[in-house]
């Protein structure tokens, strides 16, 4: 049964509420407002009908405590007073009640109301407890869905490295064999050291493909970064990043282009930020253009005073709308056909949104091409709490 705390300095209300109330709840009972808080320390009612004239701590004191402790602020109130007059009840609503009954009161209306706000409140607890059902199912999922992406993108290169290995004992075993037979022939060497050299040059490839993925993995949590944040020229980041990649977009035929406004100077996480545009521009780059190269449009622009936007846009390929909604999922595969696009932009929204406070968009249309755009802050959240003291 609910459990209802019927606070009134007047043992006649109590008694009349109670005899109310009694065949389909528990009633408590309270005659002071430090009586009706020291109830609600220990246990929580589903209810309270509180008397707003008491002596000490008035009704409207009791609500004000009630609503600024994180416990009891959820517990609804229902004012039972004489002072009934639209200008007290609106004082009551103010206070935090969720309805008001005057006296003397209908025992009809007390009844219908006491049940109303009963219901509602066992409804707003289903709701919630489902909304919390609901996201740890969710969190699970994504939990799930990353666990199967790390292990689809691990097994391969790892399924390869094995039979690398395997590949290498038997030949080993086959040249130990023609050592024990006799005298081994200079032609019969060099193909067991040739097979050796293939078997250990693709092991080495695909442990450097796994490492390389578990790196990847690590430099998505902000945390991996730490407290490294620098105040930085956000054109030379830019610059930097592209001379680093200049060979590579060489080698696809994509040219860079910067439109970069006035120099900005953040005081963030420079680190995080270099991987992220690395990772946009590397992903135009590759899966944009195919095999036809074209432009990369990087481009800057601030957003007020304590803000900026910053896109990286292409003319390539594009992506229709079903790809475009899985784009942020781990490992998801953005490149038609192939394994490529893994976790790039996985990674890229937990740097955006974890490491550097901010937020990322994706829009694009095949045929068209994609823009990455970022809204970040000049100051990370992070380093505005450390300059600040808090």
């Amino acid at each position: 049964m609910p459990l209802i705390l019927v606070v009134d300095d007047q043992p006649s209300n109590i008694h009349a509420l109670y005899q109310l109330l009694v065949d389909e709840c528990e009633v408590a009972m309270a005659t002071s407002g430090a009586e009706a808080l020291a109830f609600c320390a220990q246990q929580l009612p589903d209810l309270i009908l509180l008397d707003v004239l008491m002596p000490e701590m008035s009704g409207y004191e009791v609500c004000d405590r009630l609503k600024a402790d994180p416990r009891t602020r959820g517990i609804p109130v229902i004012f039972v007073t004489v002072q009934g007059s639209a200008d007290d009840e609106a004082r009551g609503f103010q206070h935090g009640a969720v309805d008001y009954i005057s006296k003397p009161f209908v025992d009809v209306i007390v009844q219908a109301r006491v049940r109303t706000q009963l219901a509602l409140r066992l409804a707003s607890e289903s709701f919630a407890r489902s909304q919390l059902e609901l996201f740890q199912r969710d969190k699970l999922a994504s939990v799930g869905r990353t666990i199967a992406g790390i292990a689809q993108e691990l097994s391969s290169p790892l399924g390869n490295a094995l039979i690398s290995a395997c590949t290498l004992q038997d030949d080993l075993a086959h040249l130990r064999q023609l050592v024990q037979a006799g005298p081994l022939r200079r032609s019969d060497l060099d193909q067991h050291l040739r097979l050796g050299e293939e078997s250990v040059s693709l092991m080495l490839s695909n442990l450097q493909r796994t490492l390389s993925t578990v790196d990847s993995f690590l430099q998505s949590t902000a945390d991996n970064f730490g407290d490294r944040r620098h105040s930085f020229s956000l054109q030379e980041l830019v610059h930097e990043v592209v001379a680093n990649l200049s060979a590579s977009l060489q080698t696809q035929q994509v040219r860079c282009e910067l439109d970069l406004g006035d120099d900005l100077h953040l005081l963030s996480q420079r680190g995080a930020l270099a991987k992220v545009l690395t990772t946009l521009i590397q992903n135009a780059a590759k899966h944009a253009y195919r095999e036809t190269g074209g432009e990369v449009h990087l481009r800057v622009r601030p957003l007020g005073a304590d803000q900026f936007l910053l896109s990286v846009q292409d003319h390539g390929v594009g992506m229709p709308p079903a790809t475009l909604g899985k784009v942020f999922d781990p490992f998801f595969a953005t490149r038609h056909g192939g394994s490529s696009g893994g976790s790039g932009l996985y990674i890229v929204r937990n740097l955006v949104n974890f490491a550097l406070g901010g937020q990322i968009q994706v829009d694009s249309a095949a045929g068209v091409g994609t823009t990455v755009s970022l809204t970040l802050p000049i100051t990370s959240p992070e380093a505005r709490r450390v300059r600040g003291g808090e």
